[in-house]
């Protein structure tokens, strides 16, 4: 029984530490421009060009992609709302997000080993519902703490799901390729070392590390800056972030505190 339960909060746990990565990288990748357009290349212009983002880069260009990164944020916080769906590979994660002055929150449901496990990204915490052998129906994780699994969530609030703009800011002086682009949509790609795109302070779960491998990200683009994809190749695996729903009504709210505990892990043997 002991040996199931670490074994489903391991696959959980696992999973959320994708879930934060993708979510980082969408996060930039989703935030960014808004339809004013921003900068791309080292001259910024508001201008729009024939089509797409405001950077006026055309096929086969190299960009900055923190600056392309910093026009989603924009994009995303001037839109306010929206909803995302992420598949990581046969498993799909579904989910709302909103801007609170300036601060990204977040709400995602993601199928773990049969059922389900919710996340609430609100303020300085994440909060997770539906992990085996609690006391509590939530728990809430403090990036701030010191174990393991505090820290693998440190990326969430640090890395840039409660801070893309800082996470944008990890992505400047990182080249990415306008490999398409027509009236509505423009892709970029671009390879980024885990840890830069992170930041030197997260902690993402699978744990980076010197030898780990670059991370290769696809943003798409609409014609405003916002996200319609972004994906992230993690450990041999796509992960992908849809994006839509821009402006919807969202309502993000920490649970009931008589419903909230700490984590509890089963105990060895």
């Amino acid at each position: 029984m002991t040996s199931t339960i670490r074994r489903s909060s391991g696959a959980a746990l696992a999973l959320v530490g994708l879930l934060a990565l993708g979510a980082c990288g969408s996060s930039d990748t989703g935030a960014s421009g808004s339809g004013s357009s921003g900068a791309s290349s080292p001259s910024t212009s508001s201008s729009t060009g024939t089509s797409g983002d405001g950077s006026g880069a055309a096929q086969g260009d190299k960009v900055d992609a923190g600056e392309v990164a910093t026009r989603m944020v924009q994009a995303m916080e001037k839109a306010g709302s929206g909803t995302m769906t992420m598949d990581t590979g046969g498993e799909t994660a579904k989910g709302d997000f909103r801007y609170v002055d300036g601060r990204l929150e977040q709400r995602t449901t993601v199928p773990v080993e049969g059922s389900e496990m919710e996340i609430l990204a609100v303020g300085d915490f994440v909060y997770l519902k539906g992990l085996p052998g609690q006391e509590k129906p939530w728990v809430k994780i403090d990036p701030a703490a010191d174990d393991p699994v505090s820290q693998m969530f440190k990326g969430i609030v640090e890395g840039g799901l409660s801070d893309p703009t800082r996470m944008a800011a990890n992505l400047k002086g990182t080249q990415a390729t306008v490999t398409s682009r027509d009236a509505d949509l423009t892709t970029y790609e671009f390879s980024v070392d885990p840890a830069k795109a992170l930041g030197s302070t997260a902690s993402p779960s699978p744990s980076t590390s010197p030898a780990a491998k670059p991370l290769t990200m696809v943003y798409v683009l609409d014609k405003q800056d916002r996200p319609v994809t972004v994906s992230t190749q993690v450990s041999g695996q796509t992960v992908e972030v849809s994006y839509g729903d821009w402006g919807k009504k969202v309502e993000i709210t920490e649970p009931p505190a008589d419903q909230v505990g700490s984590m509890s892990f089963p105990s060895a043997g």
